[in-house]
């Protein structure tokens, strides 16, 4: 099994919950690791931090550990059974996870049947590419990395907070349009009540549209 788990905005709905909920009982998950590199200066302090370690407490996960992959060893990860990869700065996030070779350990526990869930920033950097973000915020780029490959767990690219994202900027819509006739890539809208739950080739969308 090579399970996934993309959401918008954490364990938001109910729905969301029991998928997860289910993927930690099926894969018998005892300790958890949460990434907190997303989060420049609050880390695991950031309130986003300590409300997924308090969910995933009372999913019955016994040990939820926090992980700094800018400080911290990226090979302490093998020891977990779920990561979690949370919210904050894509960039920041993905520029990191490639410096401390954290990409290469994700992919291997991927590919070996561990679990990796994600959160906004988090399940951005999961796709192929962070090229969207590029394209629709350049100045968040503070380490101007030109490589914008992401960890290719899944092929979907995705742009959390959709609805949310309209109000506060109303041509979010057209531009992402934009990128996608440019490109040719199909961007996945996702929206804070949604998530992707994937087992290999089998994508499920959790919420509504």
């Amino acid at each position: 099994m090579n399970k996934l788990l993309l959401t918008a905005y954490g364990f938001s709905t109910a729905t969301i919950k029991a998928a997860a909920q289910k993927m930690i009982r099926e894969n018998e998950v005892k300790k958890a690791c949460i990434i907190s590199t997303s989060w420049p200066n609050e880390k695991e302090t950031h309130p986003q931090m300590q409300q997924i370690r308090n969910d995933l407490i009372n999913m019955e996960v016994p040990q939820v550990d926090f992980l700094d992959v800018e400080f911290e060893d990226a090979e302490k990860l093998f020891n977990y059974d779920l990561i979690f990869l949370n919210g904050g700065y894509p960039f920041y996030l993905l520029h990191f996870i490639k410096k401390s070779g954290a990409d290469k350990i994700l992919t291997k526990i991927h590919q070996n049947g561990g679990l990796i869930f994600g959160l906004s920033a988090g399940s951005v950097v999961m796709g192929p590419s962070i090229s969207l973000m590029q394209y629709l915020y350049p100045k968040d780029n503070h380490f101007q990395d030109t490589d914008l490959t992401g960890l290719n767990l899944t092929d979907l690219q995705i742009y959390p907070h959709f609805e949310e994202m309209l109000t506060r900027d109303a041509t979010i819509k057209e531009k992402i349009v934009e990128y996608e006739n440019k490109t040719g890539i199909s961007i996945t809208r996702l929206n804070n009540n949604q998530a992707l739950e994937i087992d290999n080739a089998t994508i499920i969308l959790l919420g509504t549209h």
